[in-house]
């Protein structure tokens, strides 16, 4: 993920240098809704304790916070089915919340409608 790359580039880089890889991030994230409506995975992982909250408390950088903005502003647009079914540790290990039986009982009722 282009995120976890930023991360460990943000400790060498200047804040400018940052937003200028960030301000690209925040085009591609806000077109994502057009090709993958239910971004839950990506979603998920981005507001992780290892990467968007790390990066805010560690770099408080305007590219960071407007982000997490439209990334907030995306993930609420979501339906509550796609929401909190996992999340990643600060060491980026993945932690289920929800068991896989029923995340996948719970899309495929929201398929079916």
């Amino acid at each position: 993920m282009r995120l976890t790359a930023i991360r460990g580039y943000a400790g060498f880089a200047s804040e400018e240098e940052v937003a200028i890889l960030m301000n690209r991030m925040l085009e591609i994230l806000t077109k994502r809704p057009e090709s993958t409506p239910y971004n839950y995975q990506e979603y998920e992982i981005l507001r992780s304790a290892f990467l968007l909250p790390y990066l805010l408390e560690i770099y408080p950088y305007d590219c960071f916070k407007k982000f997490n903005e439209q990334l907030e502003k995306q993930y609420d647009a979501m339906p509550d089915v796609f929401i909190g079914m996992f999340t990643c540790n600060d060491k980026g290990e993945h932690i289920q919340l929800v068991p896989p039986a029923v995340v996948q009982k719970r899309i495929a009722a929201f398929q079916r409608g």
